[in-house]
């Protein structure tokens, strides 16, 4: 996401101030209510199967190539 912004603020020639980037920075927080912050995520696909398996829940897998924020 730091990528995007800087492109973007390079892009239209807008000088970036402290206060500014203070503003920006808490707009791309992720929020306190979102969902995805309730889901217990697990960084062991056996761990993560395991408890699949006896909650009889589907388990989610995401998988990636590259930088997360698509600047490689």
């Amino acid at each position: 996401m730091i990528c995007l912004t800087t492109a973007m603020l390079l892009m239209f020639g807008q000088a970036l101030d402290e206060a500014e980037f203070g503003r920006l920075h808490a707009l791309l927080e992720p929020q306190r209510g979102e969902a995805w912050r309730s889901i217990p995520w697990t960084t062991s696909m056996l761990q993560a199967r395991e408890v699949a398996l006896r909650e009889r829940k589907p388990l989610f897998l995401w998988s990636m190539n590259g930088s997360p924020l698509g600047c490689t």
